[in-house]
């Protein structure tokens, strides 16, 4: 607007009425100041600001805050208003307040007080007046260095909720302009009613025609830019109903309105937890369809803000799998990139996201080496694409799969030798799969198989030997045998994993060698060095012959001490007849021939032959009754004869055999040492017949167990009756008897001496004695 040159001086002329002390003159000037601004905003402030007399003119006017009259009042908080959106009226303000010494003199609380005012207009202009000293950094700094600024906060959170608008949109403004630097941002945080102002900030989100919901959308953005800020945000109920007020704003709002929103979400979105919690708001399909919408306007700021809401969503990789599944949003992306009006910095915003959407390509060939062992190792570069989606990676040999996972390397240890082999790798993310490589082709070529592994003895007898092993560990093909040597002396070649070498000699060493044989060759040789056993090892030991009288022998043995194979019986042999078969440890052999020498030996019969035990020969004992007469009957020729060649010559009465042989039965298995010296003969010798040429007659010898044969070359009187022999058997059972018994014998004994001296002295009463 073109001003003429008079003006000038009648604005001079209205300024100065400011420092008029008639109230009418004052009131005029404030008038005509009011009109001015309303003309031309840039002139007036740019006279008043570069008059000479400048602070006294802003010192008058904010002395009329305080004036009696309301309206008075009301205008000069617009006219401060509009002198502080001035960056240089705003830096006077700041200087004045600076230099005040007037201690009643106080700005920000005279603008603060007015928020309590009911006239509308008067909270309207000091709300707008104290959001435009808080534009400027030092206006924002002075504010919040006030000594009542938290009472100033609570003033200008309640008028949030005011019922004109444009009083809730001034307020919303001082709280953004607030948060403009990171300390305002700290100070409402650290208020005590913090969750309060959070609260009616999101409740004050909508399209509104004074701007509140945009002024409250951008706080709310610079709030979610601090970790405090956004925990708190993300901790109310009233978050979901955040999103879904900034997607109607974005959609429905004006310009400006539609910028803010996009900007409060792209502030959620950064942090990974609100970013979360975007894309599980029930909005967030709308809501990039609404993305879709803004980023083909044709007002380019709109179009970028959207682009940057766009790009930080595919920030995460959870976003980037969300925005491939939308249905329009890379084909709109890409249409804005090719597009010949969009700006410089929008097409960088929609190129960054289409990187970000790229899906994955193919992967380079995979590397493979063969190594020494017949392994194949296979390996390939680890995939990191924009999105930031983990790679899955899949490695096929032909079309058998062989490995999945986050890993850059697989290790074919299963391999044949000849074989060709073909590996192609692909890649794989949540959503999206890469085409194939190209194809690694790898022939393995045979090699002879290393030594046969755990080569042992497995079992030993003192002729044989069983070997075992287990396949080379590197078998390079497909072995045909294994060649077995003792020594330099090749003995066999066998597919098994066993082998029984024959023909050993006992107590042996031996050095064995064994190899796996390919199409290529042979292999590696395992050597073993083994050794026979001893012969007396597998047999069983301690065999023990006891014999008993003249017609049994008990035998014993025992366990062989190293049993060779599954156990199936005993084989006893009585000069080389078999006698027994079974599994018992003890045997009596009875119906002997006295006097007789047997030879035993006992096997073990088992799953891997027989083992015999070293001989043991016995002999049984004596019949001392084959050479004596069954009577004493004499014929009348020879009675004289016998009668006078001396009583010495005839048996007297002890002498005879009071049973025969047959009624004494030996105990059985009876080993009893007191039992032998029980039946041991007494031998009497006589000094009549010591000259003698006839043999004397002799008396039955008892059957006694003994490992020995005891033989009498003199007569002996029997000393114990059948009875007593049964009783005699009872004694080896019960011990306690045995005192008593010896005693019985002894002075039986004694009586038979004496009967016998007494048939010495008269002989003729023998021959009245037949048997």
């Amino acid at each position: 607007m073109l001003h003429t040159p008079s003006a000038a001086p009648a604005l001079g002329s209205h300024l100065a009425l400011l420092l008029s002390p008639e109230p009418g003159q004052v009131l005029q000037a404030v008038e005509k100041l009011m009109g001015a601004l309303q003309q031309d905003r840039e002139w007036l402030l740019q006279n008043l600001l570069g008059a000479a007399e400048c602070s006294q003119y802003l010192s008058a006017i904010c002395n009329l805050l305080t004036a009696p009259d309301v309206r008075l009042c009301s205008n000069a908080a617009y006219i401060l208003g509009t002198i502080a959106e001035n960056e240089m009226g705003a830096s006077c303000l700041v200087m004045l307040a600076e230099r005040q010494n007037v201690t009643d003199w106080h700005l920000v609380g005279t603008l603060a007080a007015m928020l309590k005012w009911n006239d509308s207009e008067a909270v309207m202009n000091a709300a707008g007046t104290l959001g435009t000293l808080a534009e400027t950094s030092a206006g924002r700094q002075w504010l919040l260095n006030d000594p009542h600024r938290d009472e100033i906060i609570d003033d200008i959170t309640a008028l949030l909720d005011s019922a004109d608008e444009w009083t809730a949109s001034n307020a919303a403004l001082v709280l953004a302009r607030i948060t403009m630097c990171q300390e305002g941002c700290a100070k409402l945080l650290g208020h005590l009613q913090s969750g309060n102002i959070l609260r009616k900030l999101i409740a004050s989100l909508g399209v509104d025609e004074a701007g509140c919901g945009l002024n409250a959308a951008f706080a709310l953005g610079r709030l979610c830019n601090t970790d405090a800020g956004l925990k708190q945000i993300l901790s109310f109920l009233e978050a979901e109903n955040m999103i879904i007020a900034l997607e109607s704003m974005m959609a429905n709002g004006d310009a400006g309105g539609s910028r803010n929103a996009c900007y409060a979400l792209s502030c959620l979105a950064t942090d990974k937890d609100g970013h979360k919690h975007v894309l599980r708001s029930s909005a967030f399909a709308q809501t990039l369809d609404t993305l879709c919408f803004l980023m083909q306007s044709e007002e380019q700021e709109s179009s970028w803000f959207a682009a940057m809401v766009v790009k930080v969503l595919v920030s995460q990789p959870r976003g980037v799998v969300k925005l491939r599944e939308h249905p329009k949003m890379e084909s709109v992306l890409k249409k804005v990139a090719a597009s010949k009006t969009a700006g410089k910095e929008l097409i960088e915003e929609v190129t960054a996201t289409l990187q970000k959407l790229q899906r994955l390509p193919r992967p380079p060939a995979p590397e493979a080496k063969v190594l020494d062992s017949g392994s194949i190792w296979v390996g390939w570069k680890e995939s990191k694409p924009d999105s930031g989606l983990q790679v899955t990676y899949r490695l096929f040999e032909g079309n058998t799969l062989l490995h999945e996972g986050f890993q850059c390397s697989c290790m074919l240890s299963d391999t044949t030798p000849g074989r060709e082999y073909n590996f192609k790798l692909g890649l794989e993310t949540e959503g999206d799969h890469s085409p194939y490589s190209n194809i690694t082709t790898v022939i393995l070529e045979e090699s002879v198989p290393s030594c046969p592994l755990d080569f042992q003895v497995i079992s030993r007898t003192a002729t044989h030997l069983k070997l075992s092993w287990s396949p080379p560990a590197e078998s390079c093909g497909i072995i045909k045998c294994y060649s077995l040597y003792r020594g330099d002396a090749f003995l066999d070649s066998t597919s098994e994993l066993s082998y029984i070498v024959g023909g050993l000699s006992p107590s042996t060493s031996y050095t064995f060698s064994v190899y796996a044989s390919t199409r290529k060759g042979k292999g590696k040789k395992a050597f073993l060095v083994a050794k026979t056993t001893d012969t007396g090892d597998h047999a069983p030991g301690k065999l023990t012959l006891y014999v008993v009288g003249r017609s049994e022998i008990f035998i014993t043995w025992n366990v062989p001490r190293v049993l060779l194979g599954r156990f199936f019986n005993y084989e006893l042999c009585l000069n080389g007849k078999v006698v027994y078969l079974g599994t018992e440890r003890s045997y009596t052999a009875k119906r002997l021939t006295a006097n007789t020498e047997y030879t035993c030996t006992v096997s073990a019969i088992t799953s891997e032959g027989r083992c015999e035990s070293k001989p043991v020969t016995k002999r049984t004992a004596k019949d001392e009754y084959e050479n004596i007469n069954k009577g004493y009957y004499c014929p009348a020729w020879n009675r004289r004869s016998e009668t006078t060649s001396g009583a010495s010559e005839m048996p007297t009465m002890s002498e005879i055999p009071e049973r025969s042989a047959s009624q004494v039965v030996p105990p059985k298995h009876s080993l009893s040492k007191p039992l032998k010296s029980f039946l041991s003969k007494r031998t009497i010798t006589s000094k009549e017949n010591e000259g003698n040429a006839k043999p004397a007659l002799r008396s039955r010898r008892n059957s006694t167990l003994s490992s020995s044969t005891e033989t009498s070359e003199e007569p002996v009187s029997p000393l114990v009756s059948s009875d007593e022999v049964s009783k005699l058997s009872m004694v080896v059972k019960r011990p306690e008897q045995r005192t008593a018994l010896i005693k019985k014998l002894y002075h039986r004994r004694k009586s038979r001496k004496q009967q016998k001296l007494n048939s010495k002295l008269s002989p003729k009463s023998l021959w009245f004695i037949t048997l």
